[in-house]
């Protein structure tokens, strides 16, 4: 045995049944290559595979196979053919036109005039380059060896790469593309009409059933979606509950016509999960031919449709557009960060009077926004704090500039919390600690709530509610009458004012029904000996009124308007 024998012998001698092979193509116009290349690497083994080797004769034939068959692992190209240039026109059409970047290249000529320059070796990953007449059968073996290796390792990596791609585009619940896909996708022009379908609470078939059910339900409305849905796109589930359907260049008849059926299908059947038998409603927002931002419009179409009873299908319209709010909400949310960072968040104090007296008893602190010389109400900005999570941060702010101002005089002083603040664990003793530095007594300071409904249901808020009435602070409804309003959540949390809303004081000197809404207030907070106080008072008018009805305090412009000093 000779030293060539040796050095592949291990492969070549193992007798592990060979059931696939590695396809190569050589291009060559002398038959005779052909037949001595089979020759040599008849018996050739890598990596427990044969090989296949396929013959094209011309540039021409080359094409043809090339542009049918993506399998090859390697070509053996000659450059000179039936043109000068043949062979690298060929290796033009494999990298640019096939777009072909994992099979290797070895070309091999017996002119060697016509080696390709440097730089075409470079720009289209040329392996190697041979002269026929060096290319014996070990080296054949070693260059063949050596491609090969360099195509599985890139085939690898390729595959590796498309693995970890489909995760990120292939949901792994309901086998649907991803809102990553649909980003993609939607960057393409011809795709210019979009359907969002939501499940109604489906947050709570997960609470009540569990995630197994709801899983299961996701799957059984992706799979109605594919099976009735057969001309769209792409079909997405891009969150929990949220599924898009994208199409081109529909007509709002066929996206209207292809939204009943879902609805129907959908909302029209019961669905059986683990022997469960669920009635499942969804919302479904439709968006065509729109300029930008597909997906966002069809969220407020979407939103808009859940305010419907019965149909729940919302076109987006400028009618039902909110763009405007969110970009205004961007705005302010930028703001809030700058006024919060460089303290342009300031107290408004507006006095509040005994009624039988028009002494100044109180002041309630409002917060004011600073930009750019101008002075913001929380009109502007209140619900781009809610939105952005800072409502707390600005109650902590005004309670603080609040102390400060109010800890060298007598005055009581009120401050507006949110549920947000009831509903934060460190909320109380962020307040007491405030108090305590600034030598502030409890006992001097409301806290005006703005009844909403969750804080009535929220065990965190009662708690709140109860601890702050022990530590002594003096706790008040603001906004009564609207909304939440619950007569009997005023002994329960026990509230020591009422403030009536302003939407039955500013004309209750003039509208009968005012009138009466107060007088039934009246009648109860009395009977439970709970104050109240009148805002809006902005007539003199409007002050005799309520001060003949026995309303014990008033705010209102007729007194004064929030100013950053106190008036006294």
């Amino acid at each position: 045995m000779n030293k060539n024998d040796i050095i592949f012998a291990d492969e070549e001698n193992n007798k592990i049944e060979i059931k696939e092979s590695w396809s190569i193509l050589i291009i060559d116009d002398d038959l005779e290559v052909h037949t001595v290349t089979k020759l040599a690497l008849h018996d050739f083994i890598f990596d427990n595979k044969k090989l296949n080797i396929v013959s094209a004769y011309s540039e021409k034939q080359a094409k043809e196979i090339l542009a049918k068959r993506d399998d090859f692992a390697f070509v053996l190209l000659d450059i000179v053919m039936e043109n000068n240039d043949s062979g690298l026109k060929i290796v033009q059409y494999i990298r640019e036109d096939l777009k072909n970047k994992l099979i290797r290249i070895i070309i091999r000529t017996g002119e060697p005039g016509y080696a390709p320059e440097e730089e075409i070796i470079n720009n289209y990953d040329i392996n190697d380059y041979k002269e026929k007449t060096e290319l014996t059968a070990i080296k054949l073996y070693t260059t063949t060896r050596t491609a090969l290796s360099q195509y599985k390792q890139l085939k690898l990596l390729e595959d590796t790469k498309n693995e970890l791609y489909n995760t990120l585009i292939i949901d792994s619940v309901t086998n649907l593309y991803t809102r990553k896909k649909l980003y993609t996708d939607l960057q393409k022009s011809e795709l210019s009409s979009l359907i969002q379908i939501n499940i109604d609470s489906f947050s709570t078939l997960n609470n009540t059933y569990g995630h197994i059910v709801g899983d299961n339900i996701l799957r059984k409305i992706a799979l109605m979606l594919e099976s009735s849905v057969l001309d769209s796109f792409g079909i997405y589930r891009i969150e929990a509950d949220k599924f898009i359907l994208l199409f081109e260049n529909k007509t709002n008849k066929n996206l209207e016509d292809i939204a009943k059926n879902i609805k129907s299908l959908i909302s029209g059947n019961s669905i059986n999960v683990n022997e469960l038998t669920l009635f499942i409603n969804v919302s479904i927002g439709i968006v065509n031919h729109p300029e930008t931002n597909l997906l966002q419009k069809s969220e407020i179409a979407v939103h808009a449709s859940r305010k419907k009873q019965d149909n729940k299908i919302e076109f987006y319209s400028e009618e039902v557009n909110t763009i405007k709010t969110i970009n205004n909400n961007l705005l302010w949310t930028k703001r809030l960060a700058y006024a919060i960072e460089n303290n342009n968040l300031l107290a408004y104090y507006q006095p509040i009077v005994e009624c039988s007296s028009k002494k100044i008893v109180k002041y309630e602190a409002l917060v004011r926004l600073e930009h750019e010389g101008k002075v913001y109400s929380p009109f502007h900005f209140l619900e781009a704090a809610r939105k952005a999570g800072l409502l707390t941060k600005i109650t902590l702010i005004v309670f603080e500039l609040s102390c400060k101002t109010f800890e060298n005089n007598d005055y009581d002083f009120a401050v507006n919390i949110t549920d947000h603040d009831l509903m934060s664990s460190s909320f109380t003793n962020s307040i007491l600690n405030l108090c305590l530095e600034y030598n502030i007594k409890t006992s001097r300071v409301s806290l005006e709530i703005l009844e909403e409904e969750n804080i009535s249901k929220n065990i965190q808020a009662q708690n709140n509610l109860k601890k702050l009435k022990e530590l002594g602070f003096q706790l008040s409804i603001d906004d009564f009458g609207v909304e939440y309003s619950n007569f009997s959540q005023l002994k329960s949390l026990d509230i020591s004012t009422v403030k009536i809303d302003g939407s039955f004081i500013k004309d209750i000197d003039t509208n009968i029904n005012s009138k009466y809404i107060v007088e039934a207030i009246l009648s109860y907070t009395k009977n439970i000996k709970v104050k109240t106080v009148a805002e809006y008072v902005h007539s003199e008018e409007v002050f005799k009124t309520i001060l003949s009805l026995g309303i014990d305090y008033a705010q209102g412009y007729y007194f004064a308007e929030p100013r950053s000093t106190l008036v006294k």
